[in-house]
């Protein structure tokens, strides 16, 4: 570390005054001593740097203001930064050689004022390589910023350096709207300003630090330290130490193996209701919910589309032994029976289409839906185990559907309505359901019900949707406890889920699982699709990283990214700040930071069909993928996922069309322009698309009282749209 800030010094105050006397010089000393006795070496690079006490691996120097003494002031004000600038030998740049060749340092701190003197500049616009810039996001700061961020970047197309990033500190402890309210006006300050470099998104080149009282009275910062006061500047340290250059492995050479792996390599990006069965084993990743969703407490799993709850579903359902060996580390599941509840018909003849069911509630009617499902349940179990066929009391004409193998879905709808129509049958349901539990619990079984495909299952009829949802929620609400050996596993999309309002809805509280992504998981998926599929490349991280397929979920995620470095490098390009795995990560998310594996699969499929087309050129880059193939992939990946919301969300599908052209943030009063409506038909598509994720609201600003809104950037290219700022 070195103060630069000679007129306010304060780096060395942070140490005690015995670390202190290790070394007496400083910035000013070395300087001004130069600029007066250029031809010696006094003072001596060693007794300017002072070593700092650690608790931690490494070594850490500090190289102070100057000596705090009657002299120091006068010493400031001879200096002439000019005049150094005019030596043969510059004052300054002798500092920088002699730290590095004294120290031979990993990287070097210049700790500078954002404003207009002399030495800020010189720290600035003259050494470094990477400037954070440190500012409260007010309209006064903004001012005196532009500029500096002006000349930052004009110094920058001339030397290709500095680069910037931005720190809003200190977030002062008001409500959470206002803060956002300045990280927006910050934002756009950013974009408009510095502007967004391709590889990037505004939001990537800004951190937020909140007030910390605690920090005020920290007299030193490597004491003990109250948790949560780092926390915030990590994602600093993380770009730093992004913009150090790449370190490159000794062992691993590509060159020579690179086609074969090329040739080797092909990622599996089919849906899961493509997927052959044979492959779910190979392509399912345990995620960190899936111990919760072994519970038998846990009736409800939620989550956005394509976050892998029909992957799950089939997993179970399809290849059951599969899925106790997956959970054999959480909990024994030998005597447990997975049986659909609900899904795909081909899976079962007893598995009812929208046509059925919709056919069931012209028929039955719309109040019917709670015994639907009850009654639905029971045709499933009875098919399912022929040993409940002979249990006393049970309807002949279930057991005949069951016995039969194939039933109609005429007959399945028919009986259905006939047993919701008569009142005297809803009892004698609930008597032949729970003696099926209880002959279970006599063989000490147990059977989950899955029930999947519930957000496609009923067409376009959303009201149908609610209905039919509500009543079998609410039906597992009221009876499902009274159950002791069947479970239900309901498989529901998130957006749908916060639609449905049904009696003691709280109950399902303690008893649901929210299935995301964390990048671990993420990682793992690539790995272990990788891995599986290519040898070579196998072997080269095993012996670079010592990472195998089967220690995957015993890694940790540092090693997890490092192990991915030999398949698409550590950093997105020479010179670029950002490390890989934050592009990809960061690329695959929508709005509210639901990671989607098919978009990642999907990624890396098409960089791979790339580097295939590319092959004859010269590839600089120490890894499999290079960073523009990535890069040029990625509107592919956005085209298909906004091809799965047209898909999901078919009543979007004309309104997202009509953004192509259009630039993120887009205002509400454009949208209601081109979307040709008021603001008052707009206000629940707006809630229904931030619910999804496609969008996200831009709180007002204090120079707007119109509402704006963001697009993911998973969704930006595949909508035709592009991003303010865009550099």
């Amino acid at each position: 570390m070195i103060d630069f800030d000679l007129e306010a010094p304060g780096l060395s105050l942070m140490y005690s005054s015995e670390e202190a006397a290790a070394g007496s010089y400083g910035v000013l000393d070395y300087i001004h001593q130069r600029l007066l006795t250029p031809n010696e070496n006094q003072p001596a690079i060693n007794e300017c740097i002072r070593q700092i006490d650690i608790p931690a691996r490494g070594e850490l120097y500090l190289v102070p203001a100057g000596e705090y003494d009657e002299g120091y002031i006068h010493r400031l004000a001879d200096l002439d930064i000019r005049v150094l600038y005019q030596r043969e030998m510059n004052p300054i740049h002798q500092l920088l050689d002699d730290v590095k060749a004294y120290l031979d340092p990993d990287v070097i701190l210049i700790d500078a004022r954002t404003g207009f003197t002399e030495m800020d500049a010189i720290a600035l616009f003259d050494q470094a390589d990477l400037g954070i810039i440190c500012f409260s996001p007010t309209h006064q700061s903004f001012a005196g910023l532009q500029w500096v961020v002006k000349a930052a970047s004009k110094q920058r197309s001339y030397r290709g350096i500095p680069d910037l990033r931005f720190l809003l500190t200190p977030m002062p402890p008001v409500a959470q709207s206002q803060q956002q309210v300045w990280t927006l006006d910050a934002a756009e300050w950013i974009a408009n300003n510095w502007g967004v470099p391709p590889s990037l998104t505004a939001e990537e080149l800004y951190y937020k630090v909140p007030y910390n009282p605690n920090i005020t009275t920290l007299e030193n910062p490597f004491g003990d330290i109250i948790p949560g006061i780092l926390e915030p500047y990590m994602p600093v340290a993380d770009v730093i130490a992004a913009s150090l250059p790449e370190t490159k492995p000794d062992i691993i050479k590509l060159a020579e193996s690179r086609p074969a792996i090329l040739d080797e390599l092909q990622f599996r990006a089919a849906t899961a209701q493509e997927m052959n069965p044979a492959d779910i084993p190979e392509i399912f990743q345990r995620t960190g919910d899936f111990s919760k969703f072994l519970q038998d407490r846990t009736w409800l799993v939620r989550g956005a589309k394509g976050t892998g709850k029909t992957l799950l579903f089939r997993l179970f359902v399809e290849r059951s032994a599969d899925a106790r060996s997956f959970a054999q580390s959480y909990t024994n599941l030998t005597n447990v029976e997975f049986i659909p509840g609900h899904g795909q018909t081909k899976l079962r003849n007893t598995l009812l289409t929208s046509t059925d069911l919709a056919s069931y509630e012209q028929q039955a009617g719309e109040g019917s839906w709670t015994l639907f499902w009850l009654n639905y349940m029971l045709l499933q179990l009875i098919s399912s185990e022929p040993k409940l066929q002979t249990l006393p009391g049970i309807d002949p004409q279930l057991v005949q559907m069951g016995l039969e193998g194939k039933p109609q879905h005429a007959n399945i709808v028919a009986w259905l309505v006939h047993q919701a129509k008569v009142p005297q049958y809803a009892p004698q349901a609930n008597d032949e359901l729970f003696s099926i539990d209880h002959w279970l619990q006599e063989q000490k079984r147990k059977i989950w019900l899955l029930y999947d495909e519930l957000d496609v299952g009923f067409g376009q009829d959303y009201g149908r949707r609610r209905r039919a949802l509500e009543a079998l929620l609410g039906w597992w609400v009221e009876n499902g406890s009274a159950l002791s050996s069947i479970v239900p596993k309901i498989l529901l999309r998130e957006d749908i889920w916060n639609s449905l309002n049904f009696t003691n809805k709280a109950y399902f509280s303690t008893r649901y699982v929210q299935l995301r992504w964390e990048e671990g998981d993420l990682w793992r998926l690539v790995l272990r699709q990788a891995l599986s599929q290519s040898p070579t490349l196998a072997t080269l991280v095993h012996q670079q990283y010592g990472v195998d397929k089967e220690q995957l979920d015993n890694s940790e995620e540092r090693q997890l990214r490092r192990s991915l470095y030999v398949l698409w490098g550590e950093r997105m390009g020479r010179g670029n700040k950002a490390y890989t795995y934050n592009w990809v990560r960061n690329r695959i998310s929508d709005s509210k930071n639901n990671r989607f594996p098919r978009s990642l699969i999907q990624l890396l499929q098409q960089a791979i069909a790339i580097e295939k087309r590319t092959s004859d050129e010269r590839n600089p880059y120490d890894a499999i993928i290079r960073p523009r193939a990535l890069i040029e992939a990625l509107p592919f990946v956005s085209e298909q996922r906004v091809a799965e919301v047209r898909n999901e969300y078919p009543e979007f599908a004309d309104l997202l069309d009509k953004l192509s052209g259009e630039r993120s943030p887009i205002a509400l009063d454009r949208l209601t322009r081109i979307w040709n409506k008021s603001v008052n038909e707009l206000t629940p598509l707006l809630g229904e698309m931030i619910e999804a994720g496609i969008l996200q609201e831009y709180l007002r600003s204090l120079d707007s009282d119109v509402p704006r809104y963001s697009v993911a950037e998973l969704y930006l290219y595949g909508l035709g749209m592009t991003r303010q700022g865009q550099r």
